[in-house]
């Protein structure tokens, strides 16, 4: 079924977004304009009906919106390294700040697997790879261990570099502060792939080429639908100065300002 579903999403985009055909959108109106890169997703998880996703990434932001519903956005800054979740609904924005953390902390051991898929139609003349991140645990039906997937992702090999950097470095602050809230104890709920899928996530695929579709141990799934060239105003990356801002620092519960 994975396979069935990956080969119609790889075919769907190579015959709607050969990468020779990605061109600039440009607006009439006097603004200032930035070059950048829309991502198109469809996502599935539990419990919820399936939504779309965009991100738009420039050299210096991404900004995720969730088609059709305007309570809030997020943006993050590269530079600064700040991830802002914005929400109209109570005029707040929680700020989450870049954490140092490191993979030594991690309580289980991992294993990569990196396959070429060599029967998928490319991407923008790009070969497509499955990235699978698994652990080994004890089988209770003999004594070998049995190999758990914690996350597999298909991507596209060396597709939008620079794309893939600030996704990458986006996703270090969304672990880092995962790891500042966990005491590292595996447990039935803080289960091996929790940690090594949810909390020490380095985005590590994302050296590797962009994500074309994601499975996570959560049930959570990720399918790239389209992916573009355009310029953006770069208003859509600010925010809203009267909202009042928070941070989810356990020592502290005050907000920023």
């Amino acid at each position: 079924m994975k396979k069935k579903l990956l080969t119609s999403l790889l075919i769907s985009l190579f015959l709607s977004y050969p990468i020779s055909s990605i061109s600039d959108e440009s607006s009439e109106v006097e603004k200032q304009l930035i070059p950048a890169t829309k991502l198109s997703y469809l996502e599935r998880e539990p419990g919820v009906d399936d939504y779309r996703v965009t991100m738009v990434v420039s050299d210096r932001y991404i900004r995720v919106d969730e088609v059709d519903e305007s309570s809030g956005y997020i943006v993050y800054d590269d530079k600064d390294k700040i991830i802002y979740s914005v929400s109209h609904t109570d005029r707040s924005v929680l700020v989450i700040k870049s954490q140092n953390f490191s993979n030594k902390g991690l309580p289980v051991k991992l294993f990569v697997e990196y396959l070429p898929l060599v029967k998928a139609p490319k991407v923008a003349d790009k070969s497509i790879f499955n990235y699978r991140v698994f652990v080994k645990q004890n089988d209770v039906a003999s004594t070998k261990k049995k190999e758990v997937n914690c996350m597999e992702i298909q991507l596209a090999e060396d597709l939008f570099p620079k794309v893939r950097t600030l996704l990458q470095n986006y996703q270090k602050v969304i672990s880092g502060q995962q790891v500042k809230m966990v005491d590292n104890i595996v447990n039935e709920i803080q289960t091996p792939c929790f940690y090594v899928d949810q909390v020490y996530n380095e985005g590590d695929y994302y050296k590797k080429g962009l994500p074309i579709q994601e499975w996570h141990s959560n049930d959570k799934f990720k399918a790239l639908t389209s992916y573009k060239r355009i310029e953006v105003d770069t208003s859509i990356f600010t925010i809203p100065e009267s909202y009042r801002q928070f941070s989810m620092d356990i020592d502290s519960k005050r907000s920023l300002h």
